[in-house]
């Protein structure tokens, strides 16, 4: 357990990069073409086309994830954990926008989700480290559906 922690870890400093660029670059315009959006607002950028099937709903999907706010401040992520988290697809256990986004990846890819405060934590928010009507970016992996 404690090597797959570093292991993952390890990756920290180039996923950090990596969103901090995602979101200078979504807020310049400067990705507006590689940006796919869905009909109810959620915004994803694939970074990496796994070879997998598309889970479908019901399936236990497992994910790597780092999330932050639009300033860029994270306030979760699986790497240090060293532990992807798994949940039901379709089943309401995570915010909307992780239902809907990881159905339209294949299992293995890697992507970058943008998701609108009412695909997230809403007017509620998640206090003390979610505002209130936050618009969240997450890099995903998707690691497995079964």
């Amino acid at each position: 357990m404690e090597a797959k922690r570093a292991e993952s870890a390890a990756l920290l400093p180039a996923i950090q990069e990596s969103i901090k660029k995602t979101i200078a670059d979504y807020k310049s315009g400067a990705n507006k073409s590689q940006i796919i959006t869905t009909a109810s607002g959620l915004k994803y950028i694939v970074h990496e086309t796994g070879t997998g099937p598309k889970p479908q709903v019901g399936q236990v999907v497992s994910t790597k994830y780092y999330g932050t706010l639009m300033d860029g401040k994270m306030f979760d992520n699986s790497f240090e954990r060293g532990q992807d988290l798994q949940f039901p697809l379709g089943q309401g256990q995570v915010i909307k926008g992780w239902d809907e986004g990881f159905a339209l990846l294949p299992v293995g890819s890697k992507a970058t989700f943008l998701i609108p405060s009412e695909l997230g934590y809403g007017a509620a928010g998640s206090p003390p480290v979610i505002p209130a009507n936050s618009e969240l970016l997450f890099y995903v992996e998707l690691v497995g559906a079964k």
